[in-house]
């Protein structure tokens, strides 16, 4: 199942300048439904006109005609007319104010005939839904109901700290090794690159066999790491810690490389191979020896008849580095236009919170990139010199791809003969009628999407430190990819030019193009009645068509047969006879327009990081002496694959936890199945003096960081002891967590409840164990009712009684208010506790109040 998406030119929707088909039908209205917004269709009926004043529409392809042979596309005209239903329309003016506009009796009509130019490129297209989404989905469906799919996340193989330090300081990321040059180094038998390349390969010739690079590894685990791959025996283990460290490139290497490296585009040459040895497909293979790359895996569309044009013309190269120099807005003299859209996305969404799933429906306008298709190939045909070099096609040098680049035009005949064919292909489809026909309005006013093909992909890298006012981010660099047969069958794609812990931002556009019709009505002309024949059954009349904007006579267009003139030699083609009294003829001038539009499939922000440590087991334990100490032994257990992500104590600990989750496309539920790549590094443990009330109760409480690395050595321990002395006769409150060489934090170890006994003398030691959930309160919403008055607790008279005995009555009363006591007893109840005991009649269950009277002086 994949997402459905109805791309509509805006011309096409109700209420557009486009009047003449809001009046007639042929058109989308927005309605609002228990999915949401969707669009509806209204569809042209020539026998059920819906504007009231026309009666019915005929047209006359007869009189077809082509209205320029100075143009490559086809392009043709025919004749329309138009008939006013007499019970609508009051007299001859009515008839020009029904179409062009105007008052009349008071009333102001709107214009539903309008000349302007109109496209009609709507298609249909699916998307992949983003991996995450559709585990979502299928979590709460309880079944794999989402399979399209595209997905960005990441590898982390192996940890070669060397080598993440060196690439961490380099200033571009387009100066790390490419995964794809080693690969192509070790497939391609003959390669013959630019020196550029060599020289970055080779580390300016200093390795000198970097087609073993790849070659056959051994993966070596430590036993005593808890399954942790420690390294990789490998030549390009050895390059990548050492060789590319050690030997620097030179400064025209690096300027070369950045400049080369901001595009790198994937033609069928580096895509396709019978053998299957190409480089992009075999890459696969040999994944895993690189440390670390994000990757990308989807369901490209499949290419056809364009993509097949393209091949066949050995077009592939000109056309995929046009592509790269308009979309990029590398070009002064041409470049894309903004598109607009309605679009109506048809999809399902999941819930977590709700457990529940449903379908959904929303209409948006969207805005797109494009250009004409035509219009680029005749660019790429008259600038057939290379003006920007700002890309590298991936794989060794052919001619085709030297011809591309070729910036003096040696290659200039070569070039054009390309384009040719590729032109002469493009005309071909357009004349052919099984392909493209118009024979009538039906044709233009069709609500079926026109014919679209994906031509090619783009994968954009955005990131780096923010720039500007608004502080975005800079694009590093692009992938280019043609839509070939092959890379449809496994689109699959690795990036090694990252950076460990730094966040990138991918996106992923498809460049689509769209085959419609640009079209527009000309040469109106109106009837007016000038006479009528008497006596005729049914009634005829006499009329004579003209120009409304200068009211002079003109003839019709619709018929060259004329009745009229074959009997009166006054008569031109301009006065007819009909039985229709309002009459209205143009002409619907049309031609094909091919539109190529980047559309964005898919965008999303990660990083690349390690796995979770493992989880760690405890043992307390008492020092037998008088020194007041308890111990733990903390011991790093075995990978553990049935666990979640572990519970998060700082903020700090969300954020990682997030971006975790958000990189490999986790539930918070899921279960993670892959081990720690580094070895445990580190021992956190925090303590509190009292009963935490949650987990996130320990943060800012951290006693101390346990380093497990033996001083002098690059081995860490899976054992060790944390020793603390502790006060007696008071509790604490312990948990432990390890964290890996990238500080990527474990499970948390139940919390320990430690209290150190001091029994006159004899100490001996108390350890509970509590768990997350013990630590969960009950929250009590109403935690007071009201009570039923079933008995009055009231004081005796002598113990309210004011006390004077020893006030002087002489004296001023505020003087005296120390002196007067209450109760004029001996024992009073102020501030003394009594206990009543309830006892149910019905159930004999018992229950004590405690209450105390206390004694309030204002």
């Amino acid at each position: 199942m994949s997402k459905e998406i109805k791309l509509i030119d805006l011309n096409l929707m109700s209420g557009s300048t486009e009047t003449f088909r809001t009046a007639v039908g042929g058109y989308y209205d927005i309605v609002s439904s228990s999915e949401g917004e969707q669009v509806e269709e209204v569809i042209f009926d020539p026998s059920n006109i819906l504007s009231p004043f026309i009666s019915s529409i005929d047209y006359n392809t007869d009189l077809k005609e082509e209205i320029s042979d100075e143009v490559m596309t086809p392009n043709y005209k025919f004749p329309i007319r138009i008939t006013g239903d007499p019970d609508e329309i009051k007299d001859d003016n009515f008839w020009k104010i029904s179409l062009l506009g105007g008052e009349f009796g008071g009333i102001k009509y709107n214009s539903i005939y309008t000349d302007a130019a109109f496209d009609n490129l709507s298609c249909d297209y699916t998307l992949p839904y983003p991996k995450l989404d559709a585990n979502v989905i299928n979590y709460v469906a309880s079944a794999e109901i989402i399979s399209d799919t595209i997905q960005i996340s990441y590898d982390y193989n192996q940890y070669v700290p060397t080598y993440e330090r060196y690439i961490k300081n380099i200033v571009s990321e387009k100066l790390i090794p490419n995964m794809y040059l080693l690969k192509m180094y070790e497939v391609e038998d003959d390669l013959d690159t630019s020196q550029t390349i060599k020289d970055f390969v080779t580390i300016e010739q200093t390795y000198e066999n970097p087609e073993n690079l790849l070659g056959e590894s051994d993966v070596v685990i430590d036993e005593d790491s808890k399954d942790h791959i420690t390294y990789i025996d490998s030549l390009i283990s050895s390059y990548l810690s050492s060789s590319i460290i050690l030997t620097q490139l030179s400064s025209s290497t690096k300027e070369d490389v950045e400049n080369m490296f901001e595009n790198i585009i994937f033609d069928e040459n580096v895509l396709t191979d019978v053998s299957g040895d190409d480089t992009y497909s075999q890459m696969l293979a040999s994944k895993n020896m690189i440390p670390f790359y994000t990757k990308f895996h989807f369901t490209a569309s499949a290419g056809e008849t364009f993509v097949s044009y393209i091949e066949e013309s050995n077009f592939t190269q000109k056309f995929m580095k046009t592509l790269k120099e308009v979309f990029t807005n590398q070009l002064t003299d041409f470049s894309p236009s903004e598109s607009t859209f309605a679009a109506e996305t048809k999809l399902t969404v999941g819930s977590l919170e709700t457990a529940t799933f449903s379908d959904a429906t929303s209409t948006k306008n969207s805005t797109f990139k494009s250009i004409d298709f035509m219009e680029m190939l005749i660019y790429a045909h008259n600038n057939f010199i290379s003006t920007t070099d700002n890309c590298y096609f991936l794989g060794p040098n052919n001619f085709t791809r030297l011809a591309t680049m070729d910036p003096s035009g040696s290659y200039r005949y070569y070039n054009s003969m390309k384009c040719l064919d590729m032109i002469n292909s493009t005309v071909g489809y357009l004349n052919d009628e099984s392909n493209y026909s118009i024979d009538s309005l039906e044709d233009i006013y069709s609500l079926s999407s026109s014919y679209s093909e994906i031509l090619a992909y783009r994968i954009e890298k955005i990131g780096g430190a923010p720039t500007g006012d608004l502080k975005t981010q800079n694009t590093l660099q692009n992938f280019w990819f043609f839509n070939t047969y092959d890379f449809m069958e496994g689109t699959e794609f690795y990036d090694s030019q990252v950076k460990y812990n730094t966040q990138y931002t991918y996106k992923v556009y498809a460049y689509t193009l769209k085959v419609g019709s640009k079209y527009s009505f000309s040469d109106l002309r109106l009837s007016r009645q000038i006479g009528s024949i008497s006596g005729s059954e049914p009634p005829s009349y006499c009329l004579e068509f003209y120009d409304p904007t200068t009211e002079e006579s003109i003839e019709q267009i619709f018929s060259s047969d004329n009745e009229l003139t074959a009997s009166n030699q006054a008569a031109t083609n301009a006065q007819i006879t009909s039985e229709s009294r309002y009459l209205a003829d143009f002409y619907l001038n049309y031609e094909p327009v091919l539109k190529l539009v980047e559309i964005p499939i898919f965008s999303k922000s990660l990083k690349i990081m390690d796995h979770i440590s493992n989880q760690v087991n405890i043992y307390p334990y008492q020092m037998m002496d008088a020194s007041q100490r308890i111990g733990y032994t903390i011991n790093y257990e075995t990978f553990n694959a049935n666990l979640d992500y572990p519970s998060t104590i700082s903020s700090n600990d969300v954020i990682i936890k997030e971006e975790y989750l958000n990189a490999n496309d986790y539930l918070s539920s899921s279960v993670i199945y892959e081990s720690s790549i580094t070895k445990q590094r580190y021992i956190e443990v925090y303590k509190m003096d009292q009963m935490p009330t949650s987990i996130d109760s320990f943060d800012g409480n951290l006693l101390e960081t346990i380093d497990l690395r033996s001083p002098g050595t690059m081995d860490t321990n899976s054992v060790v002891d944390f020793v603390r002395k502790i006060r007696a006769n008071k509790k604490y409150y312990y948990v432990f967590r390890a964290l890996n060489e990238q500080r990527m934090p474990g499970h948390l170890s139940e919390i320990y409840e430690a209290q150190l006994i001091n029994d006159g003398g004899y100490l001996y030691s108390i350890f509970n164990v509590l768990f997350e959930e013990d630590l969960e309160q009950e929250i009590f919403v109403n935690p007071s009712l009201a009570f039923k008055k079933l008995f009055e607790l009231q004081p005796n008279v002598s113990q309210m009684a004011l006390d004077i005995s020893e006030a002087d009555l002489s004296m001023p009363a505020y003087t005296q208010l120390e002196n007067i006591n209450v109760g004029t007893i001996t024992d009073t109840i102020w501030d003394k506790t009594f206990k009543i005991r309830l006892t149910s009649v019905k159930t004999g269950k018992k229950i004590d109040l405690n209450f105390t009277y206390k004694l309030q002086i204002d």
